[in-house]
């Protein structure tokens, strides 16, 4: 058995996540790539976020596991959702991490997108705060808001414009340093 490389499991496409999230809230190393979808509510103008299988029905277990996966399909009661056990040409084949990486990659791709489709409404004026990135921690003002962009003032000279989608409203309350008890 090559180290590190995964089985495939089989579901029905309904369940794909809840049988993913049920085996590893079991303790066994599961994935299946995901991505956060945005659907309008049916007769409404209510969009909703939700999270959906990249590849529906396909769920990678890591080949350790398999002895004990295929037990517990046998058994008359499983906790978790119906799932097989792909089988091609009379055999169980073994997929490399390197083989799961493409589909790794376009999970952080939509990943990203997805974050960036989150556009949030800034303020002149208004403190913010880096979410990632080099400059993750740093906080400044907002000098201009475009929507999709903003100008940053991080004080004296320094200002950048940054996706709105890396920025979050900075909680802090930064008072000036004459108010309070003295040391």
């Amino acid at each position: 058995m090559m180290s590190g490389a995964w089985c495939i499991l089989r579901t029905s496409p309904g369940r794909t996540l809840s049988l993913a999230d049920s085996l590893a809230g079991a303790g066994f190393e599961v994935w299946t790539p995901r991505q956060m979808t945005v659907r309008k509510r049916p007769r409404s103008t209510i969009r909703i976020e939700r999270e959906m299988p990249i590849a529906p029905t396909f769920i990678f277990a890591k080949s350790s596991h398999l002895s004990e996966l295929a037990a517990l399909r046998s058994r008359p009661v499983n906790p978790h959702p119906p799932f097989s056990i792909f089988r091609h040409a009379g055999r169980i084949p073994l997929i490399a991490d390197a083989e799961v990486e493409g589909l790794r990659r376009e999970e952080e791709r939509l990943h990203v997108r997805s974050r960036r489709s989150k556009r949030r409404a800034y303020v002149l004026g208004q403190r913010v705060r880096l979410t990632e990135g080099a400059f993750a921690g740093m906080s400044g003002v907002v000098e201009r808001a475009t929507g999709k962009y903003v100008l940053v003032a991080f004080g004296g000279n320094f200002e950048m414009e940054i996706g709105s989608w890396l920025l979050s409203p900075d909680e802090v309350q930064h008072e000036p340093s004459h108010i309070g008890a003295a040391a």
